[in-house]
């Protein structure tokens, strides 16, 4: 009886073999001409990143046009669907993963390598640049520092602030440094930016507040993964949710939040990235790179963050409603930061840089991070649309956007205890009074 047995299982083991040595030829095939499953590559060549170049150099002639950015959302799908049909007929993508997800805005699709791409309907200013005709648009002054809010026709030029900061160290205004941080800046390239006066405000502030700010306008891959050389990290860049498909005898679908860079892809970068490329660790839309939670996983796997405290202002870093997503901040506490903070939703500007504002001067006047969220959200609201009514706003979006903390409320600056708060703020309007002056 057990030599029976036996032999049927060996039976069923060639039987096996056989079915693989036929089935697989063909299920390569099926999967489209020249097509390689999910998991077969592990490098990437100079042909596929000259490939991924052929189809980036069409993608962002699309989506960078004057055309497709006067087009409906409707036209820019069409566009989009029809462009990639055209790459799918040269091999360039993978016919079956082309998938379109109309309620985040994009398609997504597979080079014929295997890396994960993707054309954004929403082009990203629209994603987030949510602004209303009531009021002013300018930050308003936290409660405790009313004297020193920021003035919205105040562009600082780099050489204003570095004679400003130069004027400072000769001084000796501040004796004591309370901190590094550094404002990750990728919503735009800064050229006629309706955003980057209010940040390099905010920059030349906590400079005089003793908080050592540096401000990153051309945030790169490499440069995050040197965020555990600061105290505080602020992510200051368009998010999205991106969907694609994967598997080959099984069709599945994922959806994560992803942070859009200002990087351009080129085919050197290309074989750079290509382990991360690959693992789906970065992500390209619109020719542009973009990071996923297991980037930041990858990165500081060896927990380099380091007690960091990261603010993120990103759209959706947390997901959306009814589908919230910690991915982002698991990947980041994981790596060693010590306390976490995103939105969930998309988020209006003005708000988050609004609460950008309160939260850090209270961390930079000595208050734990968690006192200092909780005043910004007293101070501007609990979301975005109780603020966004404040102001006048009458038609607010669907879902408001909130701000959440993860891991330590307790952590805080070096603020030392025989710096007294007025000093500091003192020391803070005494600069920025040399700037304004320098300005004049």
């Amino acid at each position: 009886m057990k030599e029976q047995r036996h032999r049927i299982l060996c039976a069923v083991c060639a039987l096996a073999l056989v079915l693989t040595a036929v089935l697989a030829p063909a299920a390569w095939a099926a999967d489209g001409a020249g097509e390689v499953q999910d998991t077969a590559k592990s490098t990437l060549t100079t042909d596929d990143a000259a490939e991924m170049q052929q189809a980036d150099a069409a993608v962002t002639a699309l989506t960078g046009s004057d055309e497709y950015e006067q087009m409906s959302r409707e036209g820019r799908l069409t566009a989009a669907l029809a462009e990639l049909d055209e790459l799918t007929r040269k091999g360039l993508v993978r016919r079956d993963s082309i998938r379109t997800d109309e309620e985040n805005g994009m398609v997504s699709f597979t080079y014929r390598c295997g890396v994960l791409g993707g054309i954004l309907l929403t082009l990203p200013d629209e994603l987030d640049e949510m602004t209303f005709d009531a009021g002013d648009n300018g930050l308003r002054a936290p409660r405790d520092i009313a004297r020193y809010t920021p003035r919205t026709e105040m562009p600082l030029t780099d050489d204003v602030r570095q004679a400003a900061e130069a004027r400072q160290y000769r001084e000796n205004a501040l004796p004591e440094t309370i901190g590094r941080a550094a404002i990750y800046y990728a919503f735009d390239n800064t050229v006629n930016s309706s955003r980057f006066p209010y940040y390099s405000y905010m920059q030349g502030f906590w400079e005089g507040m003793g908080l050592r700010t540096t401000m990153n306008t051309r945030v790169t891959l490499s440069d995050l993964r040197r965020m555990n050389k600061y105290d505080l990290c602020i992510l200051s860049a368009h998010g999205a949710y991106y969907t694609y498909s994967y598997g080959t005898f099984w069709k599945h679908t994922r959806t994560e939040p992803i942070i859009l860079l200002t990087e351009a892809s080129t085919l050197y970068k290309d074989i750079i990235y290509g382990f991360d490329l690959l693992a789906h660790r970065i992500i390209k839309l619109n020719g542009l790179y973009c990071v996923t939670a297991d980037f930041f996983r990858n990165a500081y796997r060896s927990g380099q963050l380091s007690n960091t405290i990261i603010y993120s202002e990103t759209c959706e870093f947390l997901g959306v409603t009814n589908s919230v997503d910690e991915s982002m901040a698991e990947a980041l506490l994981a790596g060693g930061a010590r306390t976490v903070l995103g939105y969930v939703n998309n988020v209006y500007t003005v708000y988050s840089r609004s609460m950008l504002w309160d939260t850090v001067n209270h961390l930079a006047m000595g208050q734990t991070i968690g006192r200092a969220l909780a005043h910004a959200k007293d101070t501007y609201g609990e979301n975005d649309i109780i603020w966004y009514t404040e102001q006048g706003g009458r038609r607010p979006h669907a879902a408001a956007a909130y701000l959440v903390l993860y891991g330590d409320e307790s952590a805080r600056l070096n603020v030392p205890e025989n710096f007294s708060l007025e000093e500091r703020a003192e020391a803070a309007e005494d600069m920025l009074a040399d700037v304004l002056e320098s300005a004049a």
